[in-house]
């Protein structure tokens, strides 16, 4: 039976990637979790608004004398720059996380390629064994898998030919 991934992370290890996520959240303290309700509503800056962003900032430094007096400048240059750098922190944070999401659907659909396997030898044991039956029939509970019925295509309908020789 072939693995798609075979590793272990130690007690150490796992604490110390744990202790290294807190340290990266101390040096961002400002990092926000908004509500989904918060963020409904408000216009926001996507891939094609970037440069409409930059022109903005542009504008808004070599045109300042157009703006209201309470216009905050720097804080909007702030905003801009805040963007820019925590897009280069996004990107290896989502490559990362990518990485562990895969490796937990690879252990997973090993786990489960071989819980199949377990559970087919527990039912054939299970003939013979009541107390093997009983934890093959707590198994059957925790997940049934449903096998779809083939869809029957009637027997009047043939593939039909290309109309046209490729």
């Amino acid at each position: 039976m072939s693995n798609l991934i075979s590793a272990v992370i130690s007690d150490e290890t796992r604490e110390a990637a744990k202790t290294k996520i807190n340290e990266i959240k101390e040096l961002l303290p400002f990092l926000q979790a908004m509500a989904v309700g918060n963020k409904k509503n408000r216009r926001r800056m996507g891939q094609k608004s970037v440069e409409f962003v930059n022109l903005g900032l542009l504008g808004a430094k070599n045109f300042g004398k157009y703006l209201p007096q309470a216009f905050e400048a720097e804080e909007y240059a702030k905003d801009v720059t805040l963007i820019s750098q925590l897009w280069e922190l996004r990107v290896p944070i989502a490559a990362l996380l990518e990485s562990v999401d895969d490796t937990i659907f690879a252990a997973s659909v090993d786990a489960m390629k071989t819980t199949d396997s377990v559970y087919g030898y527990l039912k054939t044991a299970a003939k013979k064994d009541a107390s093997v039956k009983k934890h093959v029939d707590e198994m059957k509970k925790k997940y049934e898998r449903k096998a779809a019925a083939p869809k029957a295509k009637p027997a009047d309908q043939a593939p039909q030919a290309a109309s046209e020789p490729l």
